[in-house]
């Protein structure tokens, strides 16, 4: 795998580990975030990379600061 590949199965694993803890589904945090929840899922599994703007929306939504959800990348 890349070294892109990684970073982005990281943020994904992170993502999806605050939106666990959050006790959100992945459509809920779509919702909550104004973002469709194909786009979520993508990003959870890694296949999708994030948008700027989609860190700062997923971090508002999960209410974690963005850095967060750069762990361990």
């Amino acid at each position: 795998m890349s070294g892109i590949g990684k970073v982005r199965k990281e943020i994904g694993a992170n993502v999806r580990a605050y939106r666990k803890r959050a006790g959100l589904s992945q459509e809920r945090l779509a919702e909550k975030a104004e973002l469709h929840p194909v786009y979520i899922s993508e990003v959870e599994c890694g296949k999708k990379a994030v948008s700027v703007e989609g860190v700062w929306k997923l971090s508002r939504a999960l209410r974690v600061s963005i850095s967060a959800l750069f762990r361990g990348v």
